[in-house]
C-alpha cells in the first residue's frame, strides 16, 4: 500500500479540538489517544500512525522510548528527510513545516494542508488542535518531506533561510539574535507589565523570550515565544513595533562601550573594600583597597531550560577560596549534635567551601557552603542576604540595598533605584523556557545577575563583595549556617508529616532524607517507599542513583564517620 502525504491530514483531521497542553507526553503507539497534545508529539504520533515511522523523537530503538521534540524534527529532517523551502512545503499536503529553536527548547512543528497557507497542528493552549490559516505570515525554518511517502509531483528547491529581520514585523529567539531600538520598545513594554525582560539594551535573547513566553501564558495568548500581532497588542503596542526617540537613544547608550566594572568605594577610610576587578583570559580576579587579591570565578556555559552563561570556580578558584574558610562542626559548638548532623551535607555541597559560588544555571546566583539558591521565595539566598543587610557594616558592602517595608508591611530587601526603591522580594510567576510555570524572586535574580547570556559587571561586583565579606567578618559565614540550619529543621518537620514511617529518631535515616531535601532529588512519596522497606537507609542512598553518584558517595563516606564517632549517638531530629 502507498504510503501518500495527505494520510496525515486524514489521520490528524479526526481531532480537531483535542487540548493542547506545552510538554505533554505522547504514547505514538496508542491509536486511540485524544490529548493532550504538543506540537511535536502530535506531529509524530500522526506521522506513525499513518506510516509506522517513528521521526522527530530522538535516537530510540522501540516506540515506547520516544520522546518527540521540534528539535529533533529538525534535525531528522536535515539528516533522514528531503528538506525544502517552507514556502513550497504549503502548497504540499502532509508536508511537514519547522521552525527550529533557537536558545531554548521552543520551536514549532505543522502539517501544511496544502492550499499554500494552511496548516493542521497542535498550536497552543489557546488554540488546541486545529486547522489555521495565514501560516505563510509566521516564523518557518524549513519544510521536509518525509522518506517513504509519496507526495506527488514537487519541484523541490533548496531551503531559504529564515525570513530578514522585520519580516512580517514578527520576532522571535533566534541567532544571531534580532536586535535594534524596537526591541527596547518591547523590553520596556514588558517591564511595565511587571515581567523581566532582563537588561533593557534591545536584544532579542533568551531573558527576552523567556518574558514573552511568560506574557504569552498568563494573557491566554499562544505560547509560542513569536511576538506578533496579537502579543504587542496585549503589550499595548503597535504592529509593527515603532520606536519613539527614548527606544532610540536607549539602544544607542546600550551600544556604547562603558569599559571595565568600576566599584565605588564606601566612605569609611579603614574599610578594605573592592576597588576594581581584572580579566585575565576566562578568569576574574577582585582587588581590596588593602591590595588584597582573590579569584571570583570563570567564565562557563550551561545548558538546563535554555543556554547560559556565568560563573563557575575551577581548581585554581576553589584553592583560592580557601582562605575564606571551609565548615567544620568543631567551629560550631554551640549548635551542638546538629553541627555535626550537617556536615555530611555541607561537604557535599562544595566541599562546605563559605565562598562556594555559581552563576550559570537556572537559579542564577547560587552562595555559600550550604548552596543558597536566590530564585526560591522567601527561602535560602534571601534569608541569608536579607540577615546580612541587618548587619552594622551593610551599608560599607552594600550601600545601594536597604530594608524596608513593603505594601504588606514587611521588612524586605530594597534596591535604591535614584530616588525611589525596588522591592526584590516581590514574588513574580515566571514562564521558564521550558514552558513549566515557577514562582520566582525574578527582581532579586536581576540584580544579582542582571543577563543569563553574559557575565555583567554586577555579578561579578556582588559576588567579589559577599566573598571580601567572608574574609573581614566571621558573622557571614555564622549566618550561612544559621539559614541552613533552620531551614533543614524546618524541612525535616514537614516531612514527617509527609513521609509515611519517618519520626527522625534515626539520625541515619534523618540524615539522609534531610540531603535529599536539600538537594530536590527525590519526592516525598520515593522516601516512603524507602522507608518501608526491608533497608531503610539503603534504600534512601539509591534515590537519585547513579546521576549523582558523587554526591551519594560523599555524603555515605561522612556518615560513616559518624557512626565510627559516636557523636551522633541517640540524636533524634
Amino acid at each position: 500500500m502507498s504510503m501518500l502525504g495527505q494520510d496525515v491530514i486524514d489521520v490528524g483531521s479526526k481531532h480537531l479540538g483535542d487540548k493542547y497542553v506545552l510538554g505533554a507526553r505522547v504514547p505514538l503507539d496508542n491509536p486511540t489517544w485524544r490529548g493532550p497534545w504538543d506540537c511535536a508529539e502530535f506531529t509524530s504520533w500522526c506521522a506513525y500512525q499513518s506510516y509506522g515511522l517513528i521521526f522527530g523523537a530522538g535516537k530510540v530503538s522501540k516506540v515506547s522510548q520516544a520522546d518527540p521534540y521540534s528539535g529533533y524534527w529538525y534535525s531528522e529532517a536535515k539528516q533522514k528527510a528531503t528538506v525544502i523551502s517552507w514556502k513550497d512545503a504549503l502548497s504540499i499536503p502532509g508536508a511537514v513545516l519547522i521552525r527550529a529553536p533557537a536558545q531554548g527548547p521552543i520551536g514549532h512543528v505543522a502539517f501544511a494542508i496544502g492550499d499554500g497557507e494552511s496548516t493542521l497542528e497542535a498550536r497552543g493552549a489557546a488554540f488546541g488542535v486545529g486547522i489555521f490559516k495565514k501560516a505563510d505570515t509566521r516564523p518557518w525554518s524549513i519544510g521536509c518531506l518525509l522518506p517513504g511517502v509519496e507526495y506527488g509531483k514537487v519541484s523541490a528547491r533548496p531551503a531559504k533561510p529564515t525570513p530578514a529581520p522585520w519580516a512580517g514585523g514578527l520576532l522571535w529567539l533566534r541567532r544571531p539574535p534580532f536586535k535594534g531600538p524596537e526591541i527596547v520598545a518591547l523590553q520596556r513594554a514588558l517591564a511595565r507589565h511587571r515581567i523581566d525582560p532582563g537588561p533593557i539594551d534591545g536584544e532579542f535573547g533568551p531573558m527576552t523570550h523567556a518574558a514573552i513566553v511568560t506574557f504569552q501564558a498568563a494573557n491566554g495568548l499562544e505560547v509560542d515565544g513569536v511576538v506578533g500581532r496579537q502579543t504587542l497588542n496585549a503589550l499595548g503596542l503597535d504592529y509593527p513595533i515603532v520606536a519613539t526617540e527614548d527606544d532610540v537613544r536607549i539602544y544607542a547608550e546600550a551600544r556604547t562601550p562603558k569599559g571595565p566594572a568600576k566599584v565605588a568605594l564606601p566612605p569609611p577610610v579603614d574599610f578594605d573594600g573592592i576597588v576594581g576587578i581584572s580579566q585575565s583570559g576566562r578568569t576574574f580576579t577582585a582587588k581590596t583597597k588593602a591590595g588584597e587579591t582573590f579569584i571570583v570565578g570563570s567564565v562557563t556555559s550551561y545548558s538546563d531550560d535554555m543556554h547560559r552563561l556565568g560563573l563557575f570556580q575551577g581548581t585554581m578558584a576553589i584553592r583560592d577560596s580557601l582562605r575564606f574558610g571551609t565548615y567544620k562542626a568543631s567551629d560550631f559548638p554551640a549548635l551542638g549534635p546538629w553541627g555535626h548532623f550537617i556536615e555530611p551535607t555541607l561537604c557535599a555541597e562544595g566541599g562546605g567551601r563559605f565562598a562556594t559560588l555559581n552563576t550559570y544555571d537556572r537559579a542564577a546566583f547560587t552562595f555559600g557552603a550550604p548552596q543558597l539558591a536566590a530564585h526560591t521565595p522567601g527561602e535560602n539566598f534571601i534569608e541569608y542576604f536579607r540577615k546580612l543587610i541587618e548587619l552594622p557594616d551593610a551599608t560599607q558592602h552594600f550601600p545601594e540595598l536597604s530594608l524596608l517595608k513593603n505594601a504588606a508591611g514587611k521588612k524586605t530587601l530594597h534596591l535604591k533605584k535614584g530616588s525611589t526603591f525596588e522591592d526584590l522580594e516581590e514574588v513574580v510567576l515566571v514562564t521558564r523556557p521550558n514552558g513549566k510555570k515557577e514562582n520566582q524572586l525574578a527582581r532579586l535574580m536581576a540584580y544579582l545577575n542582571p543577563s543569563a547570556t553574559k557575565v555583567d559587571d554586577r555579578e561579578l561586583s556582588v559576588a567579589a563583595r559577599l566573598m571580601n565579606w567572608l574574609r573581614l567578618d566571621p558573622k557571614a559565614k555564622e549566618l550561612q549556617i544559621e539559614v541552613f540550619v533552620n531551614r533543614m529543621q524546618a524541612k525535616l518537620k514537614t516531612a514527617k508529616t509527609k513521609v509515611n514511617g519517618f519520626d527522625g529518631k534515626d539520625w541515619r535515616t534523618a540524615l539522609w532524607v534531610m540531603d535529599i531535601l536539600h538537594q530536590g532529588r527525590g519526592t516525598y512519596a520515593e522516601m516512603a517507599r524507602a522507608i518501608s522497606s526491608p533497608s531503610p537507609e539503603a534504600s534512601l542512598k539509591k534515590i537519585g542513583w547513579p546521576t549523582y553518584k558523587e554526591r551519594i558517595g560523599t555524603v555515605e563516606s561522612g556518615v560513616r564517620k559518624l557512626a565510627t564517632s559516636g557523636v551522633l549517638d541517640g540524636f533524634k531530629v
